[in-house]
Protein backbone atom coordinates (compact mmCIF):
# COMPACT_ATOMS: atom_id res chain seq x y z
CA UNK A 1 0.00 0.00 0.00
CA UNK A 2 1.30 3.44 -0.96
CA UNK A 3 0.19 6.60 0.85
CA UNK A 4 1.09 10.13 -0.19
CA UNK A 5 0.77 13.43 1.67
CA UNK A 6 1.19 16.87 0.11
CA UNK A 7 0.42 20.45 1.11
CA UNK A 8 -0.69 21.89 -2.24
CA UNK A 9 -0.15 25.57 -1.35
CA UNK A 10 -3.63 27.02 -1.81
CA UNK A 11 -3.86 29.10 -5.03
CA UNK A 12 -0.33 30.46 -4.93
CA UNK A 13 1.62 30.68 -8.17
CA UNK A 14 0.07 29.17 -11.30
CA UNK A 15 -2.46 26.84 -9.69
CA UNK A 16 -3.66 25.31 -12.97
CA UNK A 17 -0.13 24.43 -14.03
CA UNK A 18 0.74 23.13 -10.59
CA UNK A 19 -2.31 20.85 -10.50
CA UNK A 20 -1.30 19.40 -13.86
CA UNK A 21 2.18 18.72 -12.45
CA UNK A 22 0.75 17.09 -9.32
CA UNK A 23 -1.58 14.88 -11.36
CA UNK A 24 1.20 13.85 -13.73
CA UNK A 25 3.53 12.80 -10.91
CA UNK A 26 0.72 10.98 -9.09
CA UNK A 27 0.10 8.93 -12.22
CA UNK A 28 3.72 7.83 -12.06
CA UNK A 29 3.77 7.22 -8.31
CA UNK A 30 0.41 5.39 -8.24
CA UNK A 31 -0.49 6.00 -4.57
CA UNK A 32 -3.46 4.13 -3.16
CA UNK A 33 -4.36 7.10 -0.95
CA UNK A 34 -3.46 10.78 -1.07
CA UNK A 35 -3.80 13.20 1.85
CA UNK A 36 -3.93 16.85 0.82
CA UNK A 37 -3.70 20.05 2.83
CA UNK A 38 -4.25 23.70 1.86
CA UNK A 39 -6.76 22.51 -0.73
CA UNK A 40 -8.02 25.63 -2.47
CA UNK A 41 -11.73 25.88 -3.26
CA UNK A 42 -13.94 28.79 -4.31
CA UNK A 43 -17.33 29.16 -5.98
CA UNK A 44 -16.04 27.97 -9.35
CA UNK A 45 -13.33 25.39 -8.65
CA UNK A 46 -12.09 22.89 -6.10
CA UNK A 47 -8.48 21.73 -6.38
CA UNK A 48 -9.18 18.48 -4.51
CA UNK A 49 -12.10 17.55 -6.76
CA UNK A 50 -10.06 18.44 -9.84
CA UNK A 51 -7.28 16.09 -8.77
CA UNK A 52 -9.69 13.31 -7.82
CA UNK A 53 -11.37 13.53 -11.22
CA UNK A 54 -8.04 13.68 -13.05
CA UNK A 55 -6.76 10.59 -11.22
CA UNK A 56 -10.01 8.60 -11.16
CA UNK A 57 -10.02 8.44 -7.35
CA UNK A 58 -12.78 8.92 -4.81
CA UNK A 59 -12.61 11.95 -2.52
CA UNK A 60 -13.62 13.01 0.96
CA UNK A 61 -13.06 16.65 1.87
CA UNK A 62 -13.74 19.41 4.35
CA UNK A 63 -13.29 23.18 3.75
CA UNK A 64 -11.34 25.18 6.30
CA UNK A 65 -10.00 28.67 6.97
CA UNK A 66 -12.48 30.44 4.69
CA UNK A 67 -11.46 34.02 3.86
CA UNK A 68 -10.69 36.41 1.03
CA UNK A 69 -7.69 35.33 -1.02
CA UNK A 70 -6.69 37.59 -3.93
CA UNK A 71 -10.12 39.20 -3.63
CA UNK A 72 -11.99 35.87 -3.85
CA UNK A 73 -13.84 34.19 -0.98
CA UNK A 74 -12.19 30.79 -0.72
CA UNK A 75 -11.25 28.00 1.65
CA UNK A 76 -7.98 26.20 2.35
CA UNK A 77 -9.17 22.78 3.42
CA UNK A 78 -8.31 19.11 3.58
CA UNK A 79 -9.00 16.17 1.29
CA UNK A 80 -8.28 12.46 1.08
CA UNK A 81 -8.25 10.78 -2.33
CA UNK A 82 -8.45 7.00 -2.47
CA UNK A 83 -8.57 3.95 -4.70
CA UNK A 84 -9.87 1.88 -1.77
CA UNK A 85 -13.52 1.50 -0.72
CA UNK A 86 -14.70 4.23 1.66
CA UNK A 87 -16.48 3.04 4.81
CA UNK A 88 -17.01 6.31 6.72
CA UNK A 89 -15.77 9.89 7.02
CA UNK A 90 -15.76 12.60 9.69
CA UNK A 91 -14.16 15.98 10.37
CA UNK A 92 -13.12 17.77 13.55
CA UNK A 93 -12.73 21.44 14.50
CA UNK A 94 -9.31 21.79 16.12
CA UNK A 95 -8.35 23.87 19.18
CA UNK A 96 -7.73 27.36 17.91
CA UNK A 97 -6.43 30.81 18.73
CA UNK A 98 -7.20 34.32 17.52
CA UNK A 99 -3.86 34.34 15.69
CA UNK A 100 -4.47 31.10 13.81
CA UNK A 101 -8.07 29.96 13.66
CA UNK A 102 -10.28 27.72 11.59
CA UNK A 103 -8.14 24.61 11.38
CA UNK A 104 -9.70 21.17 11.05
CA UNK A 105 -8.79 17.50 10.71
CA UNK A 106 -10.45 14.97 8.43
CA UNK A 107 -10.53 11.20 8.53
CA UNK A 108 -11.74 8.51 6.19
CA UNK A 109 -12.15 4.84 7.04
CA UNK A 110 -11.15 2.56 4.17
CA UNK A 111 -11.38 -1.16 3.51
CA UNK A 112 -7.96 -2.70 2.82
CA UNK A 113 -6.66 -6.22 2.28
CA UNK A 114 -5.90 -6.32 6.03
CA UNK A 115 -9.19 -4.90 7.23
CA UNK A 116 -10.32 -1.35 8.07
CA UNK A 117 -7.80 1.49 8.13
CA UNK A 118 -8.46 5.01 9.40
CA UNK A 119 -6.45 7.72 7.69
CA UNK A 120 -6.36 11.27 9.03
CA UNK A 121 -5.38 14.29 6.94
CA UNK A 122 -4.32 17.17 9.17
CA UNK A 123 -2.71 20.61 9.12
CA UNK A 124 -1.55 21.90 12.50
CA UNK A 125 -0.91 25.50 13.52
CA UNK A 126 1.88 27.47 11.87
CA UNK A 127 2.47 29.71 14.92
CA UNK A 128 6.02 29.93 16.20
CA UNK A 129 7.71 29.64 19.58
CA UNK A 130 5.92 28.57 22.78
CA UNK A 131 2.46 29.65 21.60
CA UNK A 132 2.71 27.41 18.55
CA UNK A 133 4.16 24.48 20.48
CA UNK A 134 1.29 24.59 22.96
CA UNK A 135 -1.41 24.90 20.30
CA UNK A 136 0.01 22.06 18.18
CA UNK A 137 0.16 19.86 21.28
CA UNK A 138 -3.49 20.62 22.01
CA UNK A 139 -4.46 20.00 18.39
CA UNK A 140 -2.62 16.70 18.14
CA UNK A 141 -4.09 15.50 21.44
CA UNK A 142 -7.59 16.38 20.21
CA UNK A 143 -6.99 14.55 16.92
CA UNK A 144 -5.70 11.43 18.65
CA UNK A 145 -8.58 11.32 21.13
CA UNK A 146 -11.11 11.78 18.33
CA UNK A 147 -9.53 9.32 15.88
CA UNK A 148 -8.71 6.55 18.35
CA UNK A 149 -11.87 6.47 20.47
CA UNK A 150 -13.68 3.19 19.89
CA UNK A 151 -11.35 2.27 17.01
CA UNK A 152 -9.48 -1.05 17.20
CA UNK A 153 -7.70 -0.90 13.84
CA UNK A 154 -4.56 0.87 12.57
CA UNK A 155 -4.54 4.65 12.14
CA UNK A 156 -2.45 6.73 9.76
CA UNK A 157 -1.88 10.39 10.64
CA UNK A 158 -0.69 12.24 7.55
CA UNK A 159 -0.12 15.86 6.70
CA UNK A 160 1.56 19.13 7.55
CA UNK A 161 2.35 19.08 11.28
CA UNK A 162 4.33 22.34 11.07
CA UNK A 163 6.84 20.64 13.39
CA UNK A 164 9.71 18.19 13.21
CA UNK A 165 9.51 14.97 15.21
CA UNK A 166 11.76 16.56 17.84
CA UNK A 167 8.99 19.01 18.75
CA UNK A 168 7.19 18.82 22.08
CA UNK A 169 3.82 17.95 20.54
CA UNK A 170 5.15 14.50 19.62
CA UNK A 171 6.30 13.67 23.16
CA UNK A 172 2.74 13.11 24.34
CA UNK A 173 1.80 11.16 21.21
CA UNK A 174 4.70 8.76 21.71
CA UNK A 175 3.19 7.76 25.07
CA UNK A 176 -0.08 6.65 23.48
CA UNK A 177 1.30 3.51 21.87
CA UNK A 178 3.53 2.27 19.08
CA UNK A 179 4.10 5.01 16.49
CA UNK A 180 6.32 4.61 13.41
CA UNK A 181 6.94 7.56 11.11
CA UNK A 182 8.40 8.37 7.73
CA UNK A 183 10.88 10.74 9.37
CA UNK A 184 12.87 7.71 10.58
CA UNK A 185 13.55 6.81 6.94
CA UNK A 186 14.33 10.38 5.83
CA UNK A 187 16.92 11.53 8.41
CA UNK A 188 18.48 14.33 6.32
CA UNK A 189 15.38 15.47 4.46
CA UNK A 190 13.37 18.67 4.46
CA UNK A 191 9.79 18.95 3.24
CA UNK A 192 9.93 22.73 2.71
CA UNK A 193 11.31 23.65 -0.70
CA UNK A 194 13.10 26.79 0.44
CA UNK A 195 14.15 25.79 3.96
CA UNK A 196 16.68 23.13 5.02
CA UNK A 197 16.27 20.89 8.06
CA UNK A 198 12.51 21.35 8.08
CA UNK A 199 10.92 17.91 7.79
CA UNK A 200 7.50 19.07 9.00
CA UNK A 201 5.32 16.82 6.83
CA UNK A 202 4.87 13.29 8.16
CA UNK A 203 3.01 10.04 7.76
CA UNK A 204 2.68 8.23 11.09
CA UNK A 205 1.40 4.69 11.58
CA UNK A 206 -0.22 4.02 14.95
CA UNK A 207 -1.25 0.64 16.27
CA UNK A 208 0.04 -2.88 15.84
CA UNK A 209 -0.99 -5.37 13.19
CA UNK A 210 -2.15 -4.98 9.64
CA UNK A 211 0.64 -2.87 8.17
CA UNK A 212 4.37 -2.23 8.46
CA UNK A 213 6.14 0.89 7.19
CA UNK A 214 8.89 -0.25 4.81
CA UNK A 215 9.81 2.83 2.78
CA UNK A 216 9.57 6.60 2.45
CA UNK A 217 10.68 9.08 -0.17
CA UNK A 218 10.33 12.73 -1.10
CA UNK A 219 8.32 13.55 -4.20
CA UNK A 220 7.27 16.64 -6.16
CA UNK A 221 10.84 17.89 -5.87
CA UNK A 222 11.32 18.89 -9.51
CA UNK A 223 10.70 22.07 -11.49
CA UNK A 224 9.00 22.09 -14.89
CA UNK A 225 11.70 22.90 -17.44
CA UNK A 226 9.31 24.73 -19.74
CA UNK A 227 7.31 26.86 -17.31
CA UNK A 228 9.75 27.08 -14.39
CA UNK A 229 6.84 26.06 -12.18
CA UNK A 230 7.12 23.75 -9.17
CA UNK A 231 4.25 21.69 -7.77
CA UNK A 232 4.17 23.30 -4.30
CA UNK A 233 6.28 25.11 -1.74
CA UNK A 234 6.26 21.75 0.09
CA UNK A 235 7.70 18.47 -1.08
CA UNK A 236 5.43 15.46 -0.80
CA UNK A 237 6.07 12.38 1.32
CA UNK A 238 5.32 8.95 -0.17
CA UNK A 239 5.19 6.03 2.29
CA UNK A 240 5.12 2.35 1.40
CA UNK A 241 3.53 -0.23 3.69
CA UNK A 242 3.56 -4.03 3.60
CA UNK A 243 0.72 -6.12 5.02
CA UNK A 244 1.63 -8.18 8.08
CA UNK A 245 -0.19 -10.71 10.25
Amino acid sequence: MRVLTLNIWKDEGDLAARLEMIAEECRLLQPDMICLQEVYADATMDAGKWLADALGMTRVAVPARTKQRSGVLSSSGLAILSRLPLLAEESLDLPTSAADGGRKALYGDFETSKGPLRIVSLHLSHLKAEEGDLLRSQQLAAIWSWASEGWDHPILLAGDFNATRKAACFDWLAQQGTITGTDSLLPQATSLRHQPNALIDHILLAGRGGWELIGAELCFTGIDATTGCFASDHFGILASFNPID
